[in-house]
This record gives C-alpha cells, structure tokens and sequence, in this order.
C-alpha cells in the first residue's frame, strides 16, 4: 500500500469557514472513497475563532517536518488592511517560509495567497484570489503576476484559487490530479457540483479548462452545448436563446475561455468521438455520435489538433 498523503490545512485567526470546509469536505470525500490521505488541522494556537463566530479547537502545533508528499492548504480569513499581521498569521508564515519544499503541494484559498506572498511563495509566479481583491494582491506583491477572472491557477507547486466554493473546485483539481478524472467526478456528484466539472464530460481533461473561468453566462452556454452535442448549432439561434447579441456572445465567450464558439464545439466534439473510438466505434459512427456532420469532417478537426488521422 502507498504511503498516505498528508494534507495539513493551516489555520489562522478570522479563518472563513467556508473557505475550510470545502476543501475539506472534497478531500475527506475522496478519504472515504478509498483515497489514501490523512487530514491534519494545524496553527499555532490550539483555539482559533472563525470570522463567522464559530470557535474551532483542539487544533495540532505546527509540525517540525512534513513529508515530501505532502500539501498544505492556507484557507482564506476576513481581509482587511492589515490582514496577517497578528502574531499567530506571523507564526504561520513563518513555519511557511521555513518548511516550504518544492516537492510539496501549496494551496492558497482566496485570501490565503496573501499569506503565501507573506511567505515569498508568490515571487515570480502566476497567482489569483478573490476578484474584488486582485488589485490589493497585485499592490502587495508587485513581483507576481495576478491572473483575474480564474477559479483557480497553479503555477509549479503553487495554487491559488478565487472565494470561497472555487476551492471546492481546486480541492477537485488535485483530486482528479492524484486519483484520475473518474475518481474526481464520483466526488464531484457526490458534492452536487455541477458547473464547473460536467457528469457526462467524456474525459474531463480539455474540459474542465475550459471552465476555469467565472462568468455565469458562459457557464450556461457551455452547459447547453454540452447536452445539445448532436444537434445543428447556430449563432443566431443560441444568441436568442440567451438573449444576448451574436457579437455579445462571441466576444464574452473568447473572453472567459480562449476560445471561439466554433473552435469550443469542435473540442468538445473531438473529445467526444475519441472516446467513440476508444471503444471501439468505427470512424463513421464515431463522427455521428460526436455530433459532427460527417466522417470527413471529423478527419480534418483530427488532423488540424492532432497532426495525425483517426484510427
């Protein structure tokens, strides 16, 4: 059997329960599902007062060593000017600093990457945070480069993710990471996470980056592509549906994926006739089932992302 993964989540004063519990209740989920991780609750203070009035106790000291493997989860507290700068968050950010290897996975959530830039573990890296407080986290720390508008982004061992339930999201992330994307996906229904991770994605992969953004709209146009794979699509059509102009659409949809509308349909198409033909359909059917209109038009997507022709 595997050593067991450590997940430390590093509690600090004002901690927001939310963005604890998520995280935590995705990984212990993935614990009960067989995942092999212990979950340890660390600080300084063995009592810590949430920003929400719930007291948490009984809390471990922060530990002299931690494995290679292991992850550590900064969730986010109630921000503020002056956010970490009490003694127990200095405590923190000292053991941070000092014990931080490449070979561990860190977690910031929300306001947490303050914390972590506290700790120069945001030093000419990719980062993100909560959208209303990006400007403060690009102020603070001029060397990192602020990514808006993300659920979440990783930079090496470094991730960061935006409020509250996107650590949820994250916690997933490194989950389908560690034990696959169907493992992830069980977790995710489990939870009734919907938007961001599909129950009928075929691989999840290209997917869920695709979805690593925060704009409802586009959620929902994605959603609908998703269950409308097989049929005739339109711009006209899917702008009335939505109630938006074509032009709007277009452009809010580059915007929070990289992508066009086109070029989205047609990787959610080849996803789906790769799995096709994973199983062993044919070209032809494969083509069909993935919505595209014939086989031909399945060999040119292949080949344009591929270099190759389908098999």
């Amino acid at each position: 059997m595997s050593q067991a993964i450590d997940i430390y989540f590093l509690l600090t004063p004002d901690v927001h329960l939310l963005d604890l519990a998520g995280p935590c209740q995705t990984f212990h989920e993935a614990q009960s599902r067989g995942l092999n991780i212990a979950l340890h609750f660390i600080s300084p203070n063995a009592v810590i007062k949430s920003h929400e009035g719930l007291t948490l106790a009984e809390i471990s000291p922060l530990p002299d060593h931690i494995a290679d493997n292991a992850m550590i989860i900064v969730s986010g507290s109630n921000y503020h000017e002056a956010i970490y700068s009490d003694p127990i968050s200095q405590q923190c950010i000292d053991w941070l600093s000092a014990i931080t290897r490449p070979s561990h996975t860190i977690m910031g959530v929300c306001t947490g990457a303050f914390l972590l830039g506290m700790a120069g573990l945001l030093e000419k890296r990719a980062c993100t945070t909560h959208h209303q407080r990006t400007t403060e986290l690009a102020t603070r720390f001029p060397n990192a480069t602020i990514i808006p508008n993300r659920i979440y982004v990783q930079d090496q061992h470094i991730y960061t993710s935006a409020g509250v339930t996107a650590g949820i999201d994250l916690a997933l992330a490194l989950i389908q990471h560690t034990a696959g994307a169907q493992f992830s996906m069980e977790i995710a229904r489990e939870l009734v996470v919907y938007r961001r991770r599909m129950a009928n994605d075929p691989q999840m992969s290209a997917l869920v980056n695709y979805r690593n953004h925060i704009q409802p709209l586009i959620h929902d146009v994605q959603d609908y592509l998703q269950a409308q794979l097989t049929e005739k699509l339109s711009l006209t059509e899917l702008s009335a549906k939505f109630r938006v102009s074509t032009r709007h659409l277009q452009r809010e949809f580059k915007q929070a994926t990289g992508l066009t509308l086109r070029d989205y349909l047609v990787e959610l198409r080849l996803e789906m006739a790769k799995s096709y033909l994973d199983k062993g359909y044919t070209i032809e059917a494969s083509a069909y089932q993935a919505g595209f209109p014939q086989a031909k038009a399945l060999r040119l997507a292949w080949k344009k992302k591929y270099q190759t022709l389908p098999r």
